[in-house]
């Protein structure tokens, strides 16, 4: 029986999925993986700054309470940082140097 081997680049986007399942936003969710010579060196997931609660753990969107009626814009209200930035900040700066991929990924929560 022939199996079919996943592709790497599916092979990270689902990683990259399953890294945004982690996710603290009450609204958006992305995971973000950086591979450098076929290595994950770092992973990111939406969510507030280390040191800070999210507001899955507040239980409420900040965003949404300091400013209810904007449905686009008004991000300086928001505690999250984007999954990317989380994913740049954890990874080594001798590993962020050379040539990399970041593959990223959304999962979406309803509210």
């Amino acid at each position: 029986m022939e199996t079919k081997r996943v592709d790497k680049i599916n092979y990270y986007l689902s990683i990259a999925e399953a890294v945004a399942s982690r996710g603290t936003c009450l609204r958006k969710n992305y995971g973000c993986i950086i591979v450098k010579n076929d290595e994950i060196i770092a992973t990111g997931y939406t969510g507030a700054p280390r040191g800070r609660k999210n507001c899955i753990d507040l239980g409420y969107c900040t965003k949404k309470k300091i400013l209810p009626d904007i449905r686009h814009g008004g991000y300086d209200a928001c505690r999250s940082v984007h999954a990317e930035q989380n994913a740049i900040i954890s990874a080594s700066r001798k590993d962020m140097i050379d040539r990399k991929s970041i593959f990223s990924r959304n999962k979406k929560r309803y509210w």
